[in-house]
């Protein structure tokens, strides 16, 4: 028993005395893994690369002027049908970034960030897209410049987000009324 102990406790030994002699490349090796990791998480995604299949089997969109949240525009639209084809076109375009560093946003404070807002040009745009067993696919929103996927509400960041939510927001909008 006090050999087992004495092998154990000299193992221990020398493994920290690896550690320490490989320190600075162990340290080395860490962080490039953790950049490659990073930059393969901020890549950028497409509507497919969020839903993780080739097109969904169908797709409800609401979409509101903040100017008239009470007045929202609604879109169920199913695979084959002209509009969702249109829709998915205009979502395909978009190329998302995750934020890598999303594990300590939430405790950053939410003033760091500002962009100026124009309640009336702005729009409130929900998807929701489904498969052929009516499972969900995709859930994203866009709210006055914020874009955000998944049931966790993770945050997305697109170039001039802002100004694609609204000119996407408008062409919803005006397809919703057109529906009607």
């Amino acid at each position: 028993m006090l050999k087992r102990n004495k092998d154990h406790q000299s193992k221990r030994n020398a493994v920290k005395a690896y550690l320490r002699q490989h320190r600075t490349v162990i340290c080395w090796g860490l962080l490039i893994l953790a950049a490659v990791w990073c930059l393969w998480y901020a890549r950028p995604l497409d509507i497919y690369d969020l839903m993780g299949c080739e097109e969904p089997a169908n797709l409800s969109v609401t979409v509101s002027r903040y100017s008239d949240l009470n007045h929202p525009g609604n879109l169920s639209l199913s695979a084959g049908e002209p509009e969702m084809d249109a829709v998915l076109e205009r979502l395909a375009e978009l190329r998302f970034h995750r934020n890598p560093l999303e594990v300590v946003l939430p405790f950053l404070p939410w003033n760091l960030r500002t962009s100026k807002v124009e309640l009336e040009k702005e729009y409130q745009i929900l998807f929701h897209a489904y498969d052929q067993l009516e499972d969900p696919v995709l859930y994203l929103n866009f709210n006055v410049t914020d874009w955000h996927w998944g049931q966790r509400e993770r945050l997305l960041h697109l170039v001039h987000g802002q100004e694609k939510g609204r000119e996407l927001g408008a062409f919803l909008l005006e397809m919703a009324q057109m529906e009607r």
